[in-house]
């Protein structure tokens, strides 16, 4: 999310334009290839960004939630949205229009500077994705995913566990969720990581990283 490097004071501004949202569980909040006019900073709930192909296999990219900035890119250059967005619970949300965005932006450039910044990283991040998803084996990109979401905040985690679901978690690392199923199996037989009670909870980090780095040999 590339607003989240604006100081709280600019983010206050900015919000201070915006117009309160409210999005049942499940509802379609931004749908891929509309137009971008505006952003909108989650106040409460929870949402789940994804991609689907012309195939139709939908590629999770990952969670956002209070304090998250979506729609950013799109409002940024006016294009359409480069993906999907739905509520996995109720949300609040204040949109912003994109003309009230630019006009901020071009009166503080210190802002606008912060902005480029976070774009770079953003494409740094989805360079990241890319590699996630070349990884030569399915244990790869899982072990890849799950230290991804230890180490995203928007993810539900607590501690060593993460509250997902291994369908969900198949389709973000691009796995189908028996193959999910049989790796956890395995890895709860080696102390790795295993399943338990709707979430993954991870035994050795270590051995996780080890399969990441190890990947193809």
């Amino acid at each position: 999310m590339v607003f989240e490097a604006l100081d709280r004071q600019t983010l206050d501004v900015i919000a201070s334009k915006g117009r309160l949202r409210k999005y049942k569980k499940n509802a379609q909040i931004f749908c891929h290839g509309e137009p971008g006019a505006s952003l909108l900073i989650l106040e409460s709930g929870k949402a789940e960004v994804s991609i689907t192909t012309a195939l139709g296999q939908k590629s999770i990219l990952g969670l956002v939630g209070a304090g998250d900035v979506i729609g950013d890119i799109a409002c940024l250059d006016g294009g359409p949205r480069s993906a999907d967005v739905v509520a996995v619970e109720p949300v609040e949300a204040l949109e912003v229009p994109r003309h009230e965005v630019l006009t901020i932006l071009r009166e503080d450039g210190d802002s606008a500077v912060l902005v480029i910044i976070a774009l770079c990283q953003k494409a740094r991040n989805a360079s990241e994705m890319f590699e996630l998803k070349a990884l030569a084996s399915g244990q790869s990109r899982l072990a890849s995913c799950i230290l991804r979401l230890l180490n995203d905040r928007t993810g539900d985690t607590d501690g060593n566990r993460i509250r997902v679901s291994q369908s969900w978690l198949g389709a973000y690392a691009g796995l189908t969720r028996e193959n999910v199923n049989r790796q956890l199996k395995s890895w709860a037989k080696d102390g790795i990581a295993r399943f338990e009670k709707g979430a993954v909870v991870v035994n050795n980090l270590s051995a996780l990283e080890e399969i990441v780095m190890n990947d193809g040999d």
